[in-house]
């Protein structure tokens, strides 16, 4: 079964991301990785059968491989996520 299929994509779709001309969101990622039965962060690693060395390549690692926009689009989504774990956290009923 094609990787497109697994991740409920088209090839087009697949292919524009490979090529750096689409940005995936992150549960298309976890999809992919889920397909491709790697961890997600692999997939920002630009050769994941080698690991630099031989040590474990760490989020810093693959974070300083990415480009710019991505790491502003992943900065916005931790951000979102954060406020929204904080808001639904409050208990406004003991303030």
């Amino acid at each position: 079964m094609a990787l497109a299929e697994l991740c409920d994509s088209s090839g087009n779709y697949i292919s524009e991301i490979e090529m750096g001309r689409r940005i995936p969101s992150f549960e298309k990622i976890e999809k992919i990785a889920t397909a491709l039965r790697v961890d997600s962060f692999r997939l920002f690693i630009e050769d994941p059968g080698k690991t630099p060395g031989k040590r474990e390549v760490t989020t810093k690692d693959c974070l300083k491989s990415l480009p710019v926009d991505i790491k502003k689009e992943i900065a916005s989504h931790l951000v979102s996520a954060v406020k929204k774990v904080i808001v639904e956290s409050l208990d406004y009923n003991n303030y």
